[in-house]
């Protein structure tokens, strides 16, 4: 465990194992920050759904449409189908090898199947969670 009570170092630093980071030192906007997809506006839109519910026709409209938190889908937007099939595909490049993209083919469209060839060759033949630091490297 941390020594909450070391003392900064002349140079400006803490002793080695200390806590650098406590509630005292966060900048006061960090702890009251709030989660904005459940803010006022979303609070009230679901008041508003709810009273719908239970009184129709008490509003002068007739359904809420939440649009807060991104999801187009909501909106009747059909999902970018192509750019889930690259990733699936570059998440699981043993589909792309040899002996397999037969299969591959009959599930995947041919462009698909190009941009995920041609991004893996970018990043060195598979995805993960880390790169160089300076990114992918062209």
């Amino acid at each position: 465990m941390a020594n909450a009570s070391a003392k900064p170092t002349g140079s400006g630093s803490t002793a080695r194992g200390a806590k650098v980071l406590t509630l005292e030192s966060m900048n006061p906007n960090i702890r009251t920050m709030e989660y904005a997809v459940r803010g006022a506006i979303p609070i009230r839109a679901e008041e508003l759904r709810e009273q719908l519910e239970a009184q129709p026709g008490s509003l002068p409209f007739k359904q809420i449409t939440m649009c807060n938190i991104g999801n187009p889908q909501q909106l009747k937007q059909k999902p970018i189908t192509f750019l889930r099939q690259v990733s699936a595909l570059m998440e699981y490049a043993d589909l792309l090898a040899p002996e397999m993209i037969d299969t591959t083919r009959k599930l995947f469209p041919e462009d698909a199947i190009e941009r995920a060839t041609r991004n893996l060759s970018y990043v060195g033949g598979a995805v993960g969670a880390y790169t160089q630091s300076l990114g992918v490297l062209e």
